[in-house]
């Protein structure tokens, strides 16, 4: 597998279209685009740029090129971004779906708790991080990276050799994703006396003779740090690049007030 940055700007807007509660923790908004849109089926962890409006002009405030070719952002525009993780696109219809955790508080989930048909939203572009290679693919995160990892595992070919440790809030946040013999999701439902147990569910699984492998995990900042740490010191023959661990959030700040990666 092998890290990609395919950035490409779209500017358009996203129409709601549906609107389903699918558990416990997420909205999904099915959405469809006024311009096309291109996900490569070899992405593994595709993800958007949504731009929300902003409330003291009523406009979306889409970055534009300048003569060099360079993206103009403001910082308006910056407050204004969220980023997301595709969960379902139909190249076909433009049909897209999202799904927004519930929070009671944040720029883009109460936006989604709000939402109705018809309200819009805007796409900036798609991004990819990684395509399909030969490692065995070890995915690891809490509640926010389930629609990343449901994704991925309904979308790489049957061959690829697939560990997932997925932590949840609810039971109910346990999705049915297909079963494959050479692929393996371990659900756990959060417990607030285990604050470690997905770390530990990780840790007490060997891959030493299952190389070559990549780690990749979406998570809260300081859960990346500790499971990134620990997976690097039980496995410190592997190179830097097998350890794709991403802060995906951060207890009481927004995008853009911390570093995804550290």
């Amino acid at each position: 597998m092998t890290e990609q940055h395919k950035r490409v700007i779209v500017n358009a807007i996203l129409t709601v279209v549906k609107i389903e509660k699918v558990s416990h923790s997420f909205i999904r908004l099915h959405f469809t685009c006024s311009k096309p849109l291109t996900i490569d089926k070899s992405w593994v962890c595709p993800h958007i740029k949504l731009l929300f409006t902003d409330p003291e002009s009523g406009q979306i405030p889409f970055p534009q090129l300048d003569e060099n070719n360079k993206i103009i952002v403001n910082e308006r525009t910056r407050q204004l971004a969220r980023t997301y993780s595709v969960r379902y696109f139909d190249e076909a219809t433009q049909q897209l779906a999202i799904d927004f955790a519930i929070h009671p508080e944040g720029l883009a989930t109460l936006w989604a708790q709000r939402a109705t048909v018809g309200d819009q939203v805007g796409v900036v572009g798609v991004v990819s991080k990684l395509n399909v290679d030969d490692q065995q693919l070890v995915f690891m995160g809490d509640i926010a990276a389930v629609p990343t990892i449901s994704y991925a595992i309904e979308h790489l070919p049957d061959y690829q050799k697939v560990n997932a440790f997925i932590e949840v809030n609810h039971p109910t946040d346990v999705l049915p994703l297909p079963v494959r013999d050479n692929q393996q999701i371990h659900w756990l439902v959060r417990d607030k006396g285990q604050p470690s147990q997905l770390i530990d569910s990780i840790l007490a699984t060997d891959f030493t003779d299952n190389p070559p492998l990549l780690f990749w995990g979406g998570m809260e900042a300081s859960l990346a740090q500790q499971l990134r740490r620990a997976l690097k010191d039980k496995y410190s023959n592997l190179p830097a690049d097998a350890f794709q661990i991403t802060s995906y959030w951060r207890e009481g700040l927004a995008e853009g007030q911390f570093k995804h990666r550290e």
